[in-house]
């Protein structure tokens, strides 16, 4: 199974782009035709008399704030470690730029971090598309990894759809891949998720995530060299393709008047397959927390 998918993961890797190309093609040849439509006749000569329409306002929204961030110095650490960073949104119709979803503004939606846009949007379909910076994994980040090598900074790029069911349930299905071939892989995930009401300007969300690796992503992440089993006295190890993890998480997000919007999240996440069985892997289970909360412009 794991040799398939190893085989399965690159082709749609190369798939991903080629299929984000024609959707983008399809969504302009969709708007050119509506503007080739004919106007309605004219009733008379006063009414044919053309009028100046109103210029039409950007759709901008934005938010920033700071957020905090405690999970696992990484995957399959004991340790955990806690982050705090700014974070900013900002939407432009059907752009986003961020690297704190959870700030989503006027619109309730998914956003997806980086700067992504939407391909294709009808009442029960979404395609996105999502370039972000992947900050890798520096040996620094846990003394466990030392004399381990580095996984460099890259350039991932995500095509993800999503398909809106009733009663707030929705499935969505995303494919990741390493710009740069910088030993960041390929990435598969399938995710379903519940939203809830809670009152006016406040929900919660409830959903699960189980995730698929290619062996080069599996290799770089969770992999150990005969070289660095020498040094580091971890055993040799080469994992293939295969799951990586599944998550559940639940999170609250609440406006606070017309400016301030917070959200909170929690998460706990179990590595599978070649990740789980990893001489790196010293705890299989663990739970993050993230929150953050913005001013909104």
């Amino acid at each position: 199974m794991h040799e398939n998918m190893g085989r399965i993961l690159p082709s749609h890797s190369r798939l991903m782009w080629a299929c984000a190309c024609a959707l983008a093609l399809a969504s302009a040849g969709a708007q050119d035709r509506g503007a080739e439509q004919p106007d309605a006749p004219a009733m008379s000569s006063e009414a044919a008399a053309p009028s100046t329409p109103e210029p039409r306002k950007p759709d901008i929204e934005g938010a920033i704030g700071p957020t905090v961030t405690f999970r696992p110095e990484y995957q399959g650490a004991a340790r955990a470690a806690i982050e705090a960073m700014p974070g900013v949104f900002v939407r432009w119709g059907r752009f986003t730029l961020t690297n704190a979803s959870g700030f989503v503004t006027r619109r309730d939606d998914d956003v997806m971090r980086g700067l992504a846009a939407d391909l294709a949007r009808s009442e029960r379909w979404r395609v996105n598309l999502a370039l972000r910076l992947d900050r890798g994994r520096a040996t620094s980040d846990s003394s466990a990894l030392t004399g381990l090598q580095s996984v460099r900074r890259t350039v991932r790029g995500r095509l993800a759809a999503t398909h809106a069911f009733d009663a707030g349930f929705s499935a969505s299905v995303g494919m990741s891949s390493d710009l740069l071939g910088r030993g960041g892989g390929t990435l598969l995930d399938l995710g379903a998720s519940k939203s809830f009401a809670l009152a006016p300007g406040a929900n919660w969300t409830i959903g699960i995530v189980i995730t698929a690796a290619d062996r080069r992503y599996m290799d770089s992440y969770f992999g150990v060299t005969p070289q660095q089993a020498a040094t580091t006295g971890y055993a040799a190890y080469a994992p293939g393709a295969g799951w990586r993890d599944v998550s559940v998480g639940v999170g609250t997000r609440r406006e606070f008047g017309r400016r301030w919007i917070g959200y909170v999240g929690l998460s706990r996440s179990v590595l599978l397959g070649p990740a789980r069985a990893s001489p790196l892997t010293a705890q299989d289970a663990s739970w993050a927390v993230n929150g953050g909360l913005a001013w909104r412009f």
